[in-house]
């Protein structure tokens, strides 16, 4: 774990004044898969979860490595609900309550990318934080702007990974890759989609689980370098 850190830490402690070796530029990309839960996250929850986030990348010096930052937003489950609205300055009765349980991902990462041509492999280590968070929004017709958002429960795991990718160039400044990330995530406490319940009244309830988060995921994108 500590080396780790120091391999993500100095570089970002580094100049970037360096002169850089042509051709290994940064990227900037977006990425949408699945992330699928294991260890045991996947005994506790066990769902895949549809994925999207992107990264990005700029040179580091002489060296073919890369500094850069990955985000990854999964969809582990929502619930949407018809409630009675009692603003007297609207005209409607009713509006639509959208409870939704998510995890966000921040990692900075370090990149080994040794390759200049069209097709290049990388390697990434991150570290950084998970969030599981549920936020419940209240909507009705004819209004811009949600007319309330509470945020139900709340929770973070440090986390550790790495990342394996390949790019392939398209034309002169665009790629698509695949890409897998691997997470090894601390305990956290995250509401149960499936428990979601929401009374007459517009009330939301709902029971919470307690875990490890652990997970892989898998994912393609688009990007462009520069």
């Amino acid at each position: 774990m500590r080396t780790l850190q120091l391999l993500l830490i100095v570089p970002f402690t580094a100049t970037f004044a360096t002169a850089q070796i042509p051709g290994f530029q940064g990227n900037l990309g977006g990425t949408v898969g699945i992330s699928v839960p294991t260890g045991e996250f996947a005994d506790t929850w066990g769902k895949n979860m549809f994925t999207f986030g992107g990264q990005f990348a700029v040179p580091m010096g002489l060296l073919p490595l890369q500094g850069g930052f990955a985000f990854d937003y999964s969809v582990m489950g929502r619930s949407v609900s018809t409630v009675p609205v009692s603003d007297p300055a609207l005209t409607a009765s009713e509006g639509s309550l959208a409870v939704r349980a998510k995890v966000l991902s921040y990692h900075p990462l370090l990149r080994l990318s040794p390759l200049k041509g069209k097709v290049r492999p990388y390697v990434d280590g991150m570290i950084g934080l998970r969030q599981f968070t549920t936020l419940s929004t209240v909507s009705v017709d004819g209004l811009e702007n949600s007319l309330s958002r509470e945020r139900n429960a709340n929770d973070f795991a440090f986390s550790t990974g790495w990342a394996a990718g390949l790019m392939v160039g398209l034309g002169g400044i665009g790629y698509i890759e695949a890409r897998v990330e691997r997470f090894n995530s601390g305990n956290a406490t995250y509401v149960d989609p499936n428990s979601i319940a929401v009374d007459a009244a517009g009330n939301v309830g709902f029971n919470t689980l307690n875990s490890n988060t652990d997970a892989v995921n898998v994912l393609l994108g688009i990007g462009l370098r520069f």
